[in-house]
């Protein structure tokens, strides 16, 4: 069966534009650390290709940061959806670390990235489906539940492309 005709759920949508490696990072520094210095972007979120730092600086078009002033220095700060969202990263980096997924040893952006790719591409299917086992595939009902709710609250920004993907590599960093 073709596939490519049947159209994305909001869930599928938002699994995909949020698991970005860049994205992921950025939300989760300023989540744990707070402001982040707009200067400091590729300094703190270090080993980012320019393309993954693009993605990271296109949550200020998804709704997720705003440019604020910390001690006279421009920087970069959550908005709600953007701290919905830190917690909804929160909630797939402990499933995924629960269940060594993908791996038993992987770090926060990949356990991330890889429970919201694994949700975009079971977005259609039951939960016993899903996973790497029954249980996990149970429990990945946490993390659905978690990204359909931010959908639901926040996913308005989704539904348009923030960054067409012929002008990402000719964007001004904010580094």
């Amino acid at each position: 069966m073709n596939t490519s005709h049947i159209p994305a759920t909001p869930l599928h949508q938002a699994a995909q534009a949020l698991a970005h490696a860049g994205l992921i990072r950025f939300i989760s520094e300023i989540d744990d650390n707070g402001p982040l210095q707009r200067r400091m972007l590729a300094t703190t979120l270090h080993g980012l290709s320019r393309r993954q730092l693009t993605h990271a600086t296109t949550g200020r078009r998804l709704g997720l940061l705003r440019t604020g002033r910390q001690g006279g220095n421009a920087c970069y700060v959550l908005t709600g959806a953007g701290r919905d969202l830190a917690e909804v990263y929160d909630i797939a980096a402990r499933w995924a670390r629960a269940h060594h997924y993908p791996h038993p040893v992987s770090d926060f952006t990949t356990r991330v990235q890889a429970t919201l790719t694994l949700l975009a591409q079971h977005t259609g299917t039951t939960t016993a489906d899903a996973g790497p086992d029954d249980e996990a595939a149970r429990t990945l009902n946490s993390v659905r539940s978690a990204l359909s709710q931010w959908a639901g609250d926040h996913g308005d920004a989704l539904a348009t492309d923030p960054v067409p993907a012929h002008a990402q590599d000719g964007m001004e960093l904010a580094a």
